[in-house]
């Protein structure tokens, strides 16, 4: 890693030659014997180093700078925490106070006065109660942004790795993702002892190789197909996000939960968002596996 480090640090991508010379790793890496050295740069040619015969030098292959990127985001991972800290967001439910944390890599939007997106469950043993959204976030960025708008770059980062699960593709290791339906048959939207969710069909999407998961409410899948996009379009609204625009990504957010969700058969599972606006509306169909199989206006 020492040696990758140092090969990442005096390289310039922006060259066409960035490989970086065996004087120049030694002298950030603390190895007194060169030719320990060179066994070890010899171990990581092939994966993760190529050497540069033509001009001399080292150069990162892929696998590496993934690696290293992954790292320079990850960087105090342990160490970064942020309490609870109040946002100028209401909750969509009770209209209480909500606060951001973050906490083992986490990003938590919660409301501690309702219990969030999953009011039928008990969270008191945990931290923090009532979690209205949580997304994996890298702690680099987490003190560059303000709380309203970690709260916007929690929905952008959310939305973008549940778009990459929607479309089939594992944001993690890129393999095939595996996608269902969940309904609860007795739903109390206000606090449901049966599922303890807030809403009562939930669509699930599970990476074949590494085993992520998210689950989300099929009014969120509605804004990702284009049929949506240029019917909010027709109607002067963007459903683009930005994290630097908050007053923005609050609308599109509360544009969502004005989605309509009906369970049209139970096995299989058929499932329709309905999606209105000035007396007009549009209305999707999703199948079993959460495929889009009708479109209508």
């Amino acid at each position: 890693m020492e040696i990758l480090l140092a090969i990442w640090e005096d390289h310039d991508l922006q060259a066409d030659d960035n490989a970086v010379s065996f004087s120049q790793i030694r002298s950030r890496v603390a190895h007194d014997d060169p030719g320990n050295l060179r066994y070890h740069l010899n171990k990581l040619e092939g994966h993760f180093v190529r050497q540069r015969s033509e001009r001399g030098g080292y150069a990162l292959r892929v696998p590496a700078k993934k690696l290293i990127r992954e790292v320079v985001a990850g960087a105090g991972v342990h160490d970064k925490h942020l309490p609870p800290t109040r946002v100028d967001q209401r909750c969509p439910f009770c209209e209480a106070p909500t606060v951001m944390s973050y906490r083992e890599g986490v990003l938590f939007w919660a409301c501690h006065e309702c219990g969030g997106m999953t009011p039928g469950r008990d969270f008191a043993p945990f931290d923090p109660p009532g979690p209205l959204t949580a997304h994996s976030f890298a702690p680099a960025g987490l003190h560059e942004w303000s709380p309203e708008r970690l709260w916007s770059a929690s929905l952008v980062a959310g939305w973008r790795r549940l778009r990459s699960m929607f479309d089939g593709i594992c944001p993690n290791c890129s393999s095939p993702v595996n996608s269902w339906f969940d309904s609860c048959p007795d739903h109390d939207p206000d606090r449901c002892d049966d599922c303890g969710l807030r809403f009562g069909t939930t669509a699930h999407f599970r990476c074949s190789a590494c085993d992520r998961h998210l689950g989300c409410t099929p009014k969120q899948l509605a804004l990702f197909h284009p049929a949506v996009v240029s019917f909010y379009d027709d109607h002067g609204i963007s459903t683009r996000i930005r994290a630097d625009a908050v007053d923005h990504a609050k609308r599109v957010y509360d544009l969502v939960l004005d989605h309509e969700v009906t369970v049209l058969d139970v096995e299989p599972i058929s499932v329709a968002v309905t999606v209105s606006n000035d007396d007009e509306t549009v209305r999707l169909t999703f199948d079993d596996s959460v495929r889009v199989v009708d479109v209508s206006r």
